[in-house]
């Protein structure tokens, strides 16, 4: 009974029967501060934050309101899978209905569309699993990965590009120095794109690395130089990173088996 006085506070005028199995929905909801009807296109999240497994979601509640001059639609979603009540919140703005000769918009009074989803809640946070290999070599590059992603599903998205800058820089430099350990001082205070240019062979490295790079770098300035690209292109980069890297390191570890055989001919006789 408690959660459900807890999700009074949200005004229902829909069935909270009915399953939305598709993503990109219209739906009717109260706006707060008059209680008048309006309708959101918005799109319902795809995956549960808890459970982590693909959601149709059951809609319970959802509400449109203000704040900070800004307008917001919170729903109330069942998840199937693991019987929890997901609460998310979508930033919203009103439907421009036509546009004036002098340029001016016509917005609607009760129509929106969904500009972003907030966020969330509960999340059931789970870190990703690296290589044995790759996180012998930088747990620190793991340890820096897992905080980013973890503030990206908190949709603290403007410090998470920041974390995955972090860890690329862990993660080239500790593979340099895992390949000339003799060199292992001048590496940690090198620049992240002489380390590049001085310490790894592979071109394919070197490019994903430097991409990376330039993106994660906007991700610390007021100005983005890369505008058509964000951090998921920058988690695309490093996976492909860690891919190379990694293969790398399995055959290094390939390369120590030796032979037990007496004859060095052939290690298997037919």
């Amino acid at each position: 009974m408690g959660v459900w006085r807890n999700l009074a506070f949200y005004s229902i005028i829909f069935s909270a029967n009915i399953l939305e199995a598709i993503m990109k929905i219209n739906k009717n909801f109260t706006r707060k501060n008059d209680n008048t009807g309006v309708t959101v296109n918005y799109e319902t999240i795809e995956e549960c934050p808890n459970c982590k497994k693909a959601l149709a979601p059951q809609n319970l509640y959802g509400i449109v309101h203000s704040r900070d001059d800004k307008e917001f639609l919170s729903v109330a979603d069942y998840c199937n899978g693991c019987h929890s009540l997901i609460v998310s919140e979508y930033e919203i703005c009103r439907k421009v209905t036509r546009t004036l000769s002098d340029g001016r918009k016509e917005y609607s009074e009760n129509n929106y569309n969904m500009i972003k989803l907030n966020h969330s809640a509960p999340i059931n946070f789970k870190e990703r699993d690296f290589d044995d290999k790759l996180k012998e070599v930088s747990p620190q590059f793991v340890k820096v990965y897992n905080q980013a992603l973890k503030a990206e599903e908190y949709s603290l998205d403007e410090i998470a590009g920041l974390g995955y800058r972090k860890a690329l820089e862990f993660l080239i430099k500790d593979f340099a120095i895992y390949n000339n350990p003799e060199k292992s001082e001048e590496i940690k205070s090198t620049w992240m794109m002489k380390c590049l240019k001085d310490y790894i062979d592979n071109d394919k490295i070197k490019t994903l690395a430097e991409k990376s790079e330039w993106i994660g770098n906007d991700e610390a300035h007021y100005v983005k130089i890369q505008d058509d690209r964000d951090i998921n292109d920058m988690k695309k980069f490093i996976d492909a990173l860690v891919y190379f890297i990694s293969m790398s390191l399995i055959v290094d570890d390939a390369e120590t088996m030796k032979s037990k055989k007496e004859n060095n001919d052939c290690q298997y006789r037919s």
